[in-house]
């Protein structure tokens, strides 16, 4: 099945709407300023604030799209439209060849996120990127039919280090 892309998406005024639901597009300079505030004044709090909200949100756009797309159906099919969703988006690329119902490993080589913190703050000391991880485990739930906070993602390498590539480990929390 193609999906039409383009069709997806709607815009009424200034709002954007994919398959229904309303959806934020930002910057950068946005994200990474959001990302930076919250992490500053907040600490812990703040990141997981992050990953809670990209859960979510992940969360309930792969469920509306799913039941938009019914032929949509087998395991591979999913990950296949999550991996296209979030490169579509302009979050980056991401790689789920590794993963199964139990977790396993997930490899971003390129990532939104990572660009803009780089471009921005510069080489950052620990892993950064707690919306992908966040992104991730929603979008997980909805595939192998489980709720929210069921995967737990870390992050293992992180190119806001400077390491090759973001690689996540994926766990039943």
């Amino acid at each position: 099945m193609i999906i039409n892309w383009p069709e997806k998406f709607a815009r009424k005024g200034h709002e954007l709407f994919l398959s229904g639901l309303p959806i934020a597009l930002h910057c950068h300079h946005y994200n990474m300023n959001l990302q930076k505030t919250l992490e500053s004044s907040l600490g812990s709090d703040g990141t997981l604030l992050l990953y809670q909200a990209a859960e979510e949100s992940s969360y309930a756009g792969f469920t509306s799209f799913l039941q938009h797309h019914p032929k949509i159906n087998t395991t591979k099919s999913k990950l296949e439209l999550a991996s296209t969703s979030y490169q579509y988006c302009g979050l980056g690329i991401i790689n789920f060849t590794q993963i199964e119902p139990e977790g396993g490993r997930i490899v971003s080589p390129h990532s939104h996120h990572v660009t803009g913190w780089l471009a921005k703050f510069g080489k950052r000391e620990t892993p950064g990127c707690f919306f992908s991880r966040g992104w991730i485990a929603g979008a997980l739930a909805v595939i192998y039919d489980k709720h929210i906070g069921y995967y737990r993602v870390d992050e293992l390498q992180c190119k806001m280090t400077l390491a090759r590539e973001c690689v996540f480990e994926v766990v039943i929390a």
